[in-house]
């Protein structure tokens, strides 16, 4: 056997051994891409804040910022962002907003900065619960739900199961409208697309194919009916194409509108037009506009 036909067969058995004793093939860890280290502050933006401390289950602190608290004349936007780095790297995408009398919630999921665990999808839908318990426990006035990429399928995924969501027995506040931004549609489907761009990581497409679909946006996005959604996506995005919105549009109920952005992945919101209808959007669900 040739050295190249050796390595070949080395790389097929540990692909083997992953899926068959680790099962890394179902797991959901492997999407998410957590960095510790904060690279500014909203001090450097001259926002006001503070460092909300969540506990989702015994053991695992999340360490968040809420941006502008006492800015808050229209209400506070829950942030969900991507699966990179954390959430002092993603602040700018939504800072702006403190500008029109929002306040932000920047959640870091587990893993991510100074939150302490490992994130799957699934804490990862208990962390945007602690967050929702939070806000509807010390916030006044409307709440929006805004998710990037991941954060926005995240954020799909989440509205669609009322027992999270949606228990009133919790005190949870409801969300009056939900906006993303280059949201992935089915993640075996990104998983696959996004291996299948390099070749070293072509054996692993098998694998991506058995990742479990319950938490696809494209599936969960008809029960997320009569909430008001925005949906903004750029036909340049080069990470999560931009068939993706097309397909989530496709299962989606009438609530669920279609922007279309311009740029690279999630630089939407550096248009001054689509923050304009980002804006339109949650002050027209919530009845608010605290716009000068």
């Amino acid at each position: 056997m040739t050295d190249a036909g050796k390595r070949r067969r080395l790389l097929i058995s540990l692909i083997l051994a992953c899926v068959l004793l680790t099962g890394c093939a179902t797991s959901t860890r492997w999407l998410f891409y957590p960095d510790t280290r904060y690279y500014q502050l909203p001090d450097r933006l001259g926002i006001p804040y503070q460092t909300v401390y969540l506990f989702p289950e015994p053991e695992i602190t999340l360490v968040n910022w809420w941006l502008a608290p006492d800015r808050a004349r229209c209400g506070t936007v829950l942030f969900l962002h991507g699966n990179g780095e954390n959430l002092s790297t993603h602040m700018n995408s939504v800072a702006w907003l403190t500008r029109h009398g929002w306040s932000v919630f920047l959640l870091d999921y587990r893993g991510y900065g100074r939150s302490a665990g490992t994130s799957t999808l699934e804490t990862a839908l208990a962390d945007v619960h602690a967050a929702h318990h939070w806000l509807s426990a010390h916030t006044e006035g409307p709440l929006v739900l805004f998710g990037q990429s991941l954060g926005g399928a995240l954020a799909i995924d989440y509205l669609s199961r009322p027992e999270l969501s949606g228990a009133p027995h919790e005190g949870l506040r409801p969300f009056r409208a939900l906006i993303t931004e280059s949201a992935p549609a089915s993640w075996p489907q990104i998983a696959r697309e996004a291996m299948a761009r390099h070749w070293l990581s072509w054996p692993l497409v098998l694998p991506a194919m058995l990742i479990p679909d319950d938490h696809d946006a494209e599936q969960r996005i008809a029960n997320v009916n009569g909430l008001p959604v925005l949906l903004l996506h750029s036909p340049e995005d080069p990470i999560v194409g931009f068939h993706h919105a097309r397909q989530i549009l496709a299962h989606a109920p009438p609530s669920v509108r279609l922007l279309e952005t311009r740029g690279p992945h999630i630089a939407g919101l550096a248009d001054a037009q689509i923050r304009q209808a980002f804006l339109e959007q949650i002050e027209t669900a919530s009845g608010k506009r605290c716009r000068p």
